[in-house]
């Protein structure tokens, strides 16, 4: 987990607490993961539910499917500062992230 400056390591049955205002993220190291989590107040469900669609079919995207890490991510920031949720750019995770490992180009 980062938190601004901070890194923690979160083991199993763990919790983490990321604060409002304050730039955070987190890299899962593990192939399988279950969360619980509890996000209040509820701007950022707002701005998922806003980008939702429904599933096409009942299958696992192919690799060369439209994702997150591949997609054109200007319409989402819009959308979830909409929201009241903003989402940092690459320079500004370089300069309040340090600590995050982002790669060039990314």
């Amino acid at each position: 987990m980062y938190v601004e400056s901070e890194v923690f390591q979160v083991e199993a049955g763990e919790c983490m607490f990321l604060p409002k205002g304050k730039p955070h993220a987190f890299i899962i190291e593990s192939p399988e993961i279950c969360m619980l989590v509890l996000i209040t107040p509820g701007g950022f469900m707002n701005a998922v539910n806003e980008m939702a669609a429904p599933a096409e079919k009942l299958e696992i995207p192919r690799d060369d499917a439209l994702t997150y890490s591949t997609a054109n991510l200007e319409e989402t920031m819009r959308i979830f500062e909409k929201y009241g949720v903003r989402l940092l750019g690459q320079e500004e995770i370089a300069h309040k992230m340090s600590a995050f490992p982002i790669s060039p180009g990314m």
